[in-house]
């Protein structure tokens, strides 16, 4: 089972057999026994509610959020959880321990998550996947005890949010998701413990605004949706108050979709090409008394964090933020561009909370070649001063799945299975010294997600070796450079034609200590 108990388990004597219907004694809300009850229904069980039931469900207030205890013995199931969604991780324990015939062999449990966040990041924006795709990679990891869906709805490529005060905005994008629809894969979710963080990129990525409504850049000359991936020169214009209030409107809208307390608001690669040209950020800097154009993005994210507290919402931003002295007091922090690591265990000694993304561990768009199953289980977060201990501890894990090269169902499923059980385990329970044990319970857990018809990298291909990594690494590579966009009239800052130096910075970081020279042809 993935992830391990993170906690005591011992095994009884006996076992119990469930009859159907399953009555259920619930302290929580009728959410809490949600996803068990479907999940149940396909192997041909109800649940019905009683007072004495064979199938209780009881809080514990002395018992940390998320942690629950399992008891099975010969005269029915006892659960107890500090918190709902304690609950629904004790279910999904449950779940998996039933055989085929009903029976569940005696044991007691306690269990509790190692972090708090246990999350995937699914990108939408370069290519669009339909709520129930969505859906399905929600269900398989509430399976895997992950909390976090991380929603990037909108970017260059596209804006996928309906929005009724803006209509252009989905418009331009054709693909998107209704506002029904984003309410019900939220419900959807919720049923299944996974909270669903939305992220609408800002100042930068933005394009998919921009295309829509150019006259919140600083130009405010028409653009088109971009389509590819890079960088792209063409900002939310930071000095005019005009953009404040559109985005003021545009968040009103947009946060009731979402309960979540977070929003994330992005804030990565934002080129200042154009802020350097434009009277109205000029103006800005000078009433403000900046000097750098970097703090004039950190006046930006101040600004627009304001707009997300009147929602009720906590910012969260990539770690680029970092680069500006001037940052909202109470955000939270993603970690995924190593580089200026004392900018990182600064904010953490202040009292910073930061989730751990590092491109080089966490990012599902590479290919196994360079993010392997081995190498991700063997992950140990240790960024200078930022080991996973104390005070720097992280707030929790999160991978990400980008989707520039990722375009049918079939793709995107393989890219996160079977690495997202990685995360989950090291999330929840921490990695252990034996891989190859932790494998075999991977192995047994991805025979059961296929046979649910997801698509599952075959085992041969989680650890490729020797030439057959370099192939995959090189293949990637080359479309990674060959799709990026020449310079438009000023539009990108991509590195077109990248300089071999760069090539081989940036796959040292995947294949240490060996000769990348193969690569390089």
């Amino acid at each position: 089972m993935i992830p391990k108990v993170n906690g005591r388990e011992a095994t009884g004597t006996g076992k119990f057999v469930l009859q159907s219907p399953i009555t259920v004694s619930n302290a929580f809300s009728a959410n809490a026994v949600r996803a068990f009850e479907e999940r149940m229904g396909t192997k041909g069980y109800a649940l019905q509610q009683a007072e004495t039931a064979v199938l209780t469900i009881a809080k514990d207030p002395g018992l940390e959020r998320e942690a629950y205890t399992l008891a099975v013995g010969k005269e029915g199931i006892r659960i107890e959880a500090g918190d709902e969604n304690g609950a629904i991780w004790a279910l999904t324990t449950l779940l998996k321990r039933v055989g085929t015939d009903g029976s569940i062999e005696a044991c007691s449990i306690s269990d509790a998550p190692r972090a708090a966040h246990r999350g995937v990041m699914l990108d939408v924006a370069r290519h669009f996947f339909t709520a129930e795709e969505v859906k399905r990679v929600i269900e398989q990891i509430s399976l895997a005890k992950m909390n976090v869906l991380h929603w990037h709805l909108a970017d260059d490529q596209g804006w996928r949010i309906e929005s009724r005060k803006y209509p252009k905005l989905h418009q331009c994008s054709e693909n998107y998701y209704t506002q029904d629809e984003i309410r019900d894969v939220v419900d959807f979710a919720l049923s299944r413990g996974v909270e669903v963080v939305p992220e609408i990129d800002m100042p930068g990525h933005t394009r998919g605004i921009l295309a829509a409504y150019p006259e919140y850049s600083c130009s405010g000359r028409e653009v088109e949706l971009a389509k590819a991936g890079g960088i792209y020169k063409v900002i939310l214009c930071a000095g005019a108050e005009k953009t404040y209030s559109f985005l003021e409107e545009l968040l009103d809208e947009v946060c009731p979709l979402f309960p979540s307390k977070r929003f994330h608001l992005g804030g990565d690669e934002a080129p200042k090409v154009e802020w350097e040209t434009c009277p109205a950020c000029k103006q800005k800097m000078e009433s403000q008394g900046l000097t750098r154009y970097g703090d004039l993005q950190g006046y930006f994210s101040v600004r627009v964090s304001e707009i997300l507290k009147k929602q009720g919402k906590q910012a969260v931003f990539w770690n680029d933020v970092l680069e500006s002295d001037i940052r909202p007091e109470d955000m939270q922090l993603q970690y995924w561009l190593p580089g200026d690591d004392r900018l990182l265990a600064e904010y953490i000694a202040q009292g910073g909370q930061w989730i751990y993304s590092d491109m080089y561990e966490l990012y599902l768009d590479y290919p196994h070649a360079m993010t392997s199953v081995r190498k991700m289980y063997g992950n140990r977060i240790d960024q200078g001063d930022c080991a996973w201990d104390g005070k720097s501890a992280p707030y929790g894990y999160e991978a990400c799945l980008w989707t520039e090269q990722v375009g049918t169902n079939e793709q995107l499923e393989q890219h996160l299975f079977p690495r997202i059980y990685v995360v989950a385990e090291l999330a929840w329970h921490g990695a252990g010294d034996d891989y190859e044990e932790f494998e075999a319970r991977l192995r047994a857990e991805m025979e059961e997600v296929r046979r649910k018809g997801i698509s599952v990298v075959p085992y041969e291909d989680w650890n490729p070796q020797g030439q057959k990594r370099w192939q995959e690494a090189s293949e990637y590579m080359s479309r990674m450079l060959s799709g990026l966009p020449k310079d438009d009239k000023g539009e990108t800052m991509n590195p077109v034609g990248i300089a071999e130096d760069f090539k081989k910075t940036f796959m040292a970081r995947f294949f240490r200590d060996e000769d990348i020279s193969g690569l390089m042809g």
